[in-house]
């Protein structure tokens, strides 16, 4: 007696979840192909069905409660940067508590200088600029894999990121008004480039913040091919065409 789809698609998420505990919606959706809410009432149902504890992250927190988690994981990563945070304890760091430095307050950690880039220190840019790069990475994410905060001799990569087979390092810049992607900027992902011996890079930015030429869009340094694109192209074939 054949399976009904619903049943076949409930055991590809059952024994998915035994495999990866830990898995997010995104994790079974982009690995089974099958949205959970489609098969499950929701994400608790289909975790009890599989027999496996519920993750931190699926357990709701109240706001006192992830305000605490934050506050803790600074304490003990007291160099930590926004997408560690989120990433560790699954909250929005922006919304509840405006800025990064503001989490640093309360927990009573000097924040560190070098997370503030480009000598900005007005904290509502840096809020603009963090969420600009916590945006586009999920875009990256829906795309291909990403791994985030990659320490190299050369500085702190945004991420790398992984689409068909090919490699790229990632730097995120969130320019405004009259700053454009200039050579500076450029000259910077090539070092990382080359600490890491990838052949590709990408940097994601405003539109307005596209370099002026649109020939300067596509660079080629020795072996390294970078592309420079707007957060509206943020799509697969506009990252391979480098």
């Amino acid at each position: 007696m054949n399976k009904s789809p619903i049943k076949e698609k409930k055991e590809l998420v059952r024994e998915y979840i035994r495999n990866n505990p830990k898995c997010t919606y995104r994790d079974i959706r982009k690995n089974t192909k099958i949205k959970v809410e489609r098969v499950y009432k929701n994400m608790k149902e289909a975790y009890k069905d599989a027999g496996i504890e519920l993750s931190k992250n699926l357990i709701k927190r109240n706001r006192k409660e992830q305000t605490k988690e934050v506050v803790n994981f600074i304490k003990k990563n007291p160099t930590c940067t926004v997408l560690e945070i989120q990433n560790s304890v699954r909250v929005s760091v922006p919304r509840l508590f405006g800025s990064i430095i503001d989490a640093y307050k309360l927990a009573n950690v000097k924040y560190p200088k070098k997370e503030v880039t480009s000598g900005i220190i007005n904290p509502s840019i840096i809020k603009r600029s963090k969420e600009f790069e916590i945006k586009m990475i999920e875009r990256l994410k829906n795309i291909g894999d990403v791994k985030t905060k990659i320490r190299t001799k050369s500085g702190v990569v945004d991420c790398l990121f992984n689409y068909k087979n090919k490699n790229f390092v990632v730097e995120i810049k969130d320019f405004r008004a009259r700053n454009n992607i200039t050579m500076s900027q450029i000259k910077q992902l090539v070092k990382y480039m080359r600490s890491l011996n990838y052949e590709y890079g990408l940097i994601i930015c405003p539109k307005k913040s596209l370099p002026k030429r649109k020939n300067g869009r596509k660079v080629y340094i020795d072996n390294f091919k970078i592309k420079i694109i707007s957060e509206d192209e943020l799509r697969g074939r506009s990252i391979t065409a480098v």
